[in-house]
């Protein structure tokens, strides 16, 4: 009869078939990208395909012990979201991302809070638009909604202004996210489910690392309506619709974002 194995032992068992999984799952990426380069394999193939694998990564980077893979995941859902075509560039940044996952999938330690932090600001931000027309900032938003079209319609203005956008439509996901690579600023819609907005933003006041960290909420509530009464000190208010860019640009005044 075989004996049953210690926690420590199967954690070091799941651990090494997650990273000759991640090996598989890497492999079949620079495949398709390869396949791309040579001309036998479509941009729609090649963009389901890293997508796919992206949200696998996502999804079992921080199960396996390994947070800092789901981050650069996450990071390569957002590139790819929205995308038709893969031109020189894109290619060159797709391979980036999965280079990166290879090189943390393959660290026998994981990269701690500030070089966390190096790692996933450095890596390829995709824009809808010539760079050379607008001032790129270094400068991270992150932009907490449910709404497809808030985030579609938000983050192209935000990156219009040349901030780099991470969208997170779960709001208790967006606490693991915003503790591990805080952002220049969170901006919350104020109704999720789950967690609304002012909560979300009370509770990262409420944590060291991240309560210095510039904040807004996002809503079409007027300015005088009662619920906006109980956000924190500091807190702004953003809404959406025809007030949107004058709040948020009264947001990175406030801020000294731009």
């Amino acid at each position: 009869m075989a004996s049953l194995l210690s926690t420590d032992d199967l954690e070091d068992r799941l651990r090494m078939e997650f990273v000759d999984d991640a090996r598989d799952r890497m492999e079949v990426m620079n495949a398709a990208l390869n396949g791309k380069a040579k001309g036998q394999r479509t941009d729609a193939e090649v963009i389901g395909v890293l997508r796919l694998e992206a949200h696998n990564f996502k999804g079992m980077g921080t199960s396996f012990g390994y947070p800092t893979v789901s981050l650069v995941a996450h990071r390569m859902e957002d590139y790819l979201s929205g995308l038709k075509q893969l031109d020189a560039k894109q290619l060159t940044d797709a391979q980036t991302f999965i280079d990166r996952i290879a090189e943390l999938v393959d660290r026998a330690e994981q990269p701690l809070l500030a070089e966390t932090n190096r790692i996933i600001r450095a890596l390829p931000v995709r824009y809808e638009f010539q760079v050379t027309d607008v001032e790129v900032r270094n400068v991270e938003i992150m932009l907490v909604t449910p709404s497809k079209v808030i985030a579609k319609k938000l983050g192209a203005e935000l990156a219009a202004c040349g901030f780099r956008t991470v969208t997170v439509t779960d709001p208790i996901e967006s606490i693991s996210l915003a503790v591990r690579v805080p952002p220049d600023m969170v901006i919350a819609s104020m109704v999720m489910d789950g967690l609304s907005g002012l909560d979300l933003i009370r509770g990262l006041h409420a944590m060291s690392v991240t309560q210095s960290v510039p904040m807004a909420l996002l809503t079409s509530l007027n300015l005088d309506h009662p619920s906006l009464k109980e956000i924190p000190h500091g807190v702004s208010v953003i809404r959406v619709g025809e007030h949107f860019g004058d709040d948020f640009a009264a947001v990175v005044a406030k801020h000294n974002l731009g």
